[in-house]
């Protein structure tokens, strides 16, 4: 089956705002009734929001030195639709949150609290870019100091636990 629409209006405007942020476009086929003609529009708007939300979502990157628990939390936090880096050394982690290539939506670490260097340095990008940054507890294990002075900052996230359910809220929010 084929169908022929025409294009009735093209707004380039979101929700009302002349911001430049969106298209409205309206297609009328002459065949189909208004409800099927609904279901079609519909259709395709989740098809364009799904497109515009991961073209336009700014990856987060993961700094954990053990492989085993990087790749788990790349793993988890792909697993939401989220673009991720993973990076192993407090190095990589400078060079990609220092490099003009790619921005990040935010930093996640798990182990480095334990390292006083990486931590200083995960403090010093979470203050001057105020970059949003999630901590993942160990469990049963209190904060290191460094890690627990971080937790202060209104951009960092400690969820309570880790956990899938909480690891998406702090990832949301």
């Amino acid at each position: 089956m084929s169908l022929t629409g025409s294009v009735r209006s093209v707004r380039d405007q979101l929700n009302g705002n002349s911001n430049g942020n969106g298209v409205g476009l309206a297609i009328s086929f002459p065949v189909l009734s208004a409800d099927q003609e609904d279901t079609i529009h519909d259709a395709v708007l989740r098809a364009l929001l799904r497109r515009d939300a991961k073209t336009e979502r700014l990856p987060l990157l993961v700094f954990e030195p053990r492989r085993r628990v990087r790749e788990e939390i790349e793993s988890e936090i792909r697993s939401f639709g989220i673009p991720v880096l993973a990076v192993d050394s407090l190095a990589d982690a400078v060079r990609e949150l220092e490099g003009e290539e790619t921005q990040y939506s935010g930093l996640v670490i798990h182990s480095v609290t334990h390292d006083p260097r990486s931590m200083e340095v995960v403090e010093f990008f979470a203050r001057s870019d105020s970059l949003k940054t999630i901590i993942l507890p160990e469990p049963d294990v209190a904060l290191p100091e460094c890690a627990h002075r971080l937790a202060k900052l209104p951009q960092v996230e400690v969820p309570r636990i880790w956990s899938r359910s909480e690891l998406h809220r702090a990832l949301t929010r």
